[in-house]
């Protein structure tokens, strides 16, 4: 969780993996006040109130916000992809 902790204090658009462009896969929008054992947590945009929290196994893209919205590249100009835990076969399947 260390390479998402530039993230904090970031204003984020948070997208489900799902996301297309038919498909608006936007979860949620807020300040990131912390990332914990595989939980963003966000604060309310209006209040900045601490009050929910997305675990990154649900998570597509996360897009970081200007004040204009505009999103801005990430450090380096580089993609930070979240690596996902290979899929368990049922036993039955084998």
């Amino acid at each position: 969780m260390k390479a998402l902790e530039f993230l904090v204090g970031k204003e984020v658009d948070i997208f489900n993996p799902h996301d297309t462009e038919e498909v608006d896969g936007l979860m949620a929008s807020g300040r990131i006040l912390g990332v914990r054992e595989g939980w963003l947590i966000l604060a309310n945009p209006k209040s900045g109130d601490p009050d929910f929290a997305v675990n990154l196994a649900h998570v597509g893209m996360i897009a970081v916000r200007d004040l204009a919205p505009m999103m801005e590249a990430l450090p380096g100009g580089k993609l930070h992809r979240l690596h996902r835990p290979q899929a368990v076969e049922p036993d039955d399947e084998k």
